[in-house]
């Protein structure tokens, strides 16, 4: 006699490939292998095998499906988002035909109300999580069961964090900018130590390109911007490929040159 897997944990399994497309299966299984089939499980089936259950009926069926924990979602959910969702599901009576779960050393079976309690089996199921179907009729034959795995979209973002303070002013007349030497009097390099506000041009340019790191720009020697000179508040091609970097993640005109826009988006604008 061929053994069949209960149909609601083979709807379980094609949600899931639905759900997951990309899944890893390596670590699925659905009939006992020579580890289970020596001592009761579901894994065995009820009549050929060495079940956990054995009902009346003459269907040599199993009750237990494990499956792959790694999920490969783009989205970053993840199998303990699925075993968690079961869980609340189980206990409000929407998973009615499910008998325990066990994952990562944790199982949450029906006689606790589906609390979680530590898993002492010799498995710890880190590779994969254990789905048991319920020891009844009505559970062995259902169907169009619904695991609500549309309940689960993509993680919310984590929310922005201000801009590392205090904020400073821009240093520079109106209309002047911190740009190349060849630019004229209101483009400020660096090269000629010009004073502004009590500190020096260059002062002012390597306090904007620091803040910058503040915000988790990997900028400074040996690093991907200012890689050569670091923060030597001399502008050049390092301090203008940065600039034009900052410029584009901010949604600004990305011209290269720091005036007040960029200057300020640095020390205002949240960190995303």
């Amino acid at each position: 006699m061929a053994w069949m897997v209960v149909p609601n944990l083979d709807e379980a399994r094609d949600q899931l490939n639905k759900r997951f497309p990309k899944r890893d299966t390596r670590s699925d299984g659905s009939i006992g292998d020579t580890s289970h089939q020596d001592s009761p499980s579901s894994h065995n089936p009820d009549l050929t095998g060495l079940p956990e259950y054995r009902d009346g009926d003459n269907l040599d069926e199993v009750r237990a499906r494990d499956f792959d924990a790694d999920l490969r979602d783009p989205d970053g959910v993840t199998m303990e988002q699925v075993v968690q969702l079961w869980v609340t599901l189980a206990r409000s009576g929407d998973l009615w035909w499910v008998r325990y779960i066990i994952y990562k050393r944790r199982i949450w079976h029906r006689r606790n109300g589906f609390a979680t309690h530590t898993y002492t089996g010799s498995n710890p199921h880190t590779t994969h999580c254990h789905v048991n179907s319920d020891f009844t009729q009505a559970a062995d034959t259902v169907r169009g069961t619904n695991w609500r795995l549309d309940q689960l979209g993509k993680p919310t973002p984590a929310p922005p964090r201000p801009a590392p303070g205090p904020a400073v002013a821009f240093p520079l007349p109106s209309g002047y900018y911190f740009g190349p030497r060849s630019g004229g009097d209101r483009s400020v390099s660096g090269y000629y130590r010009r004073k502004f506000n009590g500190k020096s041009d260059r002062q002012w340019l390597a306090m904007w390109t620091k803040q910058l790191t503040r915000r988790g720009w990997p900028a400074g020697k040996g690093k991907r911007y200012l890689r050569k000179n670091g923060h030597d508040g001399q502008y050049g091609p390092e301090h203008r490929e940065l600039i034009k970097a900052f410029q584009a993640d901010q949604g600004l005109n990305r011209d290269g040159l720091l005036g007040r826009k960029t200057w300020d988006a640095a020390y205002r604008n949240p960190v995303t």
